[in-house]
């Protein structure tokens, strides 16, 4: 009996070891089995185009008004009437405020009685004094008496030409009660109302208008930028874009018109002003725009779109399919400036029909199969 079980025990070791035998086998036979190839990533892609891309220069610039008026009046007195309404476009000339001018037209009536008075003496004088130059030649009169009467007619005179200062002076001054616009322009609040005095020593002023086209923004650009600025500037006309505070609108299109004549030693940067001459009521006075000047255009430059362009520690990259095989090749590319939704490349990285992914880089490297699903 004990032979019996000792054989079977033996039977059901070497069982075992034939298993573990044949799984050993089975598994040294798989290790040594070739790897599929990878499957093909699923990509989109996008040709490489030629396109003129404008190189702008952006800057943070503030809305400056051609010309700001601060209407105060030229002669103490009441403020009868305010002939404006708050936010009126007023025009040149234009009627704004009047000052009671009583006191001022009776002075002028009493200045023209005055003149009209010593205008009379001096026309007497001057008859006697050619009688007296006849008087002399007969012997009649003595020169004292003539020399006398020719210094009273100058006397006259300069009273009579005082007088006309003094009513040529109460008529500009008695002018000064009819307050008119000086500019073309939108007239702000009010402020003071009729019936109050008003005085020449005022800083604050009647109303306060601004001429609103052609309209300014002034802006401040680096001084590494003053050298593209100025052959910008030797080539023509340089225009200048006024968006809006988020980048998006386009409020209006003008032209650089003048450069600071020194840099700012403080901030490193130098004041530029642009013109724009029908931006209507889209620029307003001291609103803060995002203006855009156009330095340059790359003629005939290659863009990608911007989504293809990639980000890593050795800079910019995009994937290029090549070629055979349907691989990519990694590119390192220099970024330039961006238009829209596609940006120059400048260093030659990628040629005009190239072939750039544009979906499903994120699972790609250098050298990686891949699929185009969709162009």
């Amino acid at each position: 009996m004990a032979t019996r079980r000792r054989g079977k025990v033996l039977l059901i070791i070497g069982i075992v070891l034939l298993l573990g035998l044949g799984l050993w086998i089975y598994l040294s036979a798989g290790q040594h089995r070739v790897k599929p190839p990878p499957a093909a990533e699923p990509v989109a892609t996008v040709a490489v185009k030629l396109q003129d891309v404008p190189v702008y220069i952006d800057a943070l610039g503030t809305v400056t008004p051609t010309r700001s008026v601060t209407v105060v009046t030229q002669v103490n007195g009441i403020l009868s009437s305010v002939d404006f309404t708050e936010g009126q476009h007023v025009g040149k000339g234009q009627v704004i405020a009047r000052i009671d001018d009583r006191a001022l037209k009776a002075q002028l009536a009493v200045a023209k009685g005055t003149l009209m008075h010593d205008q009379a003496l001096l026309a007497n004088a001057v008859r006697d004094l050619a009688r007296y130059r006849e008087l002399i030649k007969v012997g009649s009169t003595t020169q004292q008496t003539l020399d006398t009467q020719a210094s009273l007619v100058q006397q006259l005179q300069g009273t009579v030409a005082s007088d006309q200062g003094s009513v040529q002076n109460l008529e500009v001054q008695l002018s000064y009660c009819t307050i008119t616009s000086p500019v073309d322009g939108v007239v702000g609040l009010r402020q003071v109302d009729p019936g109050n005095y008003v005085t020449t020593t005022s800083t604050t002023g009647i109303a306060v208008i601004t001429q609103m086209t052609p309209a300014t923004v002034v802006f401040a650009v680096p001084e590494d930028d003053l050298g593209s600025i100025n052959q910008a500037m030797s080539k023509g006309v340089v225009t200048v874009l006024a968006y809006d505070r988020n980048k998006h609108n386009l409020l209006a299109t003008g032209t650089l018109l003048a450069l600071d004549n020194q840099v700012d030693t403080s901030t490193g940067t130098i004041k530029v002003k642009a013109q724009f001459d029908d931006s209507g009521k889209a620029l307003f006075p001291n609103q803060f725009v995002n203006a855009r000047l156009k330095a340059d255009t790359l003629s005939q430059n290659p863009v990608v779109p911007t989504r293809t362009i990639q980000h890593g520690s050795k800079g910019d990259f995009v994937f290029v399919v090549v070629d055979p095989g349907n691989k990519v090749s990694l590119r390192n590319i220099k970024t330039g400036p961006a238009m829209g939704d596609v940006s120059a490349v400048l260093d030659n990285g990628v040629k005009a029909g190239e072939q750039v992914v544009t979906e499903g880089a994120d699972k790609l490297d250098d050298g990686s199969a891949v699929k185009v699903v969709a162009p």
